[in-house]
């Protein structure tokens, strides 16, 4: 936990607002909420101030305003620790999917930007900037995405697709991985206009912190874990209950009678999507 003084050094080296740093926009398995994040950056820098995408879209090609990015992906604090805040939002949004987004912030000293649902159940949420985006809106963008980077035409409406027999309306293959310099550019643009109404609270989160110095030292003095890392997934207990709640999935003998047990256990019982598929 930084003191008030360390946090007030930290602040007053920041020299840049926000950073989004990904290797692309979308891969085969991503859900769509994987592009709030990108909305998010474009938004932030429309309306308040500059935040940097680094190799988000465009084939890769991205600019990287002068940060050396070094592999592996550990190494990522490096490239965020001049930034204030760092969008650190998930592929999927999925109730306890921590991924190591949310935590390469905390090692850079930076306020991350989350859409975790119920993330403060699994690490300390006082330190984070949270943007709440109902499944509702999520659905706006959703509907248009056949998979596979196949979007269906962002000038029409679900009731044009279902009144199409004579005339069928087709999707249109937006590849991020494209090289002719455009990529997935008109997705973003969609997405971004669907969700601007949706992310407002969470921009005007990030502009209060971003102009009150206290409240964002206040952020900063938060430690990452929740009761010192105790009955958590960083001290074994999420790993043991989830082996123990997975051998009575699969009906081991193993834990034969101690089910009841099991399920009364305290502790971490999940964190990754799909719980009790294989």
């Amino acid at each position: 936990r930084n003191s008030w003084k360390k946090a007030r050094q930290i602040l007053d080296s920041k020299s840049q607002f926000g950073i989004l740093l990904t290797m692309t926009t979308m891969q085969p398995n991503y859900a769509v909420d994987s592009l709030v994040r990108h909305a998010l950056c474009r938004l932030l820098t429309k309306q308040y101030k500059t935040c940097h995408a680094i190799h988000s879209w465009k084939g890769g090609n991205g600019e990287l305003h002068n940060i050396t990015l070094e592999k592996p992906i550990s190494a990522a604090y490096k490239a965020q620790q001049d930034y204030k805040f760092v969008i650190t939002m998930p592929n999927h949004f999925q109730d306890g999917y921590i991924a190591e987004k949310t935590l390469s912030p905390y090692i850079a000293n930076a306020v991350a930007i989350t859409s975790i649902p119920n993330v403060g159940n699994y690490v300390n949420a006082l330190g984070m900037v949270t943007c709440d985006v109902p499944e509702d809106e999520l659905k706006k963008v959703q509907r248009y995405y056949r998979g596979n980077f196949d979007w269906m035409p962002f000038n029409t409406t679900p009731a044009m697709w279902e009144n199409s027999n004579d005339n069928p309306v087709k999707p249109i293959h937006y590849d991020p991985y494209a090289v002719d310099g455009k990529g997935d550019e008109p997705v973003l643009e969609f997405a971004t206009s669907q969700w601007e109404a949706a992310l407002q609270p969470c921009i005007k989160e990030i502009i209060r912190l971003d102009q009150n110095d206290d409240a964002y030292i206040q952020k900063l003095m938060q430690p990452y874990l929740l009761n010192e890392g105790k009955h958590s997934l960083f001290d074994g207990t999420y790993v043991a209950i989830s082996m123990l709640q997975w051998f009575i999935w699969a009906k081991s003998p193993l834990v034969s009678g101690l089910e009841n047990k099991i399920t009364s256990l305290e502790g971490m019982q999940e964190q990754t999507p799909g719980w009790g598929v294989p």
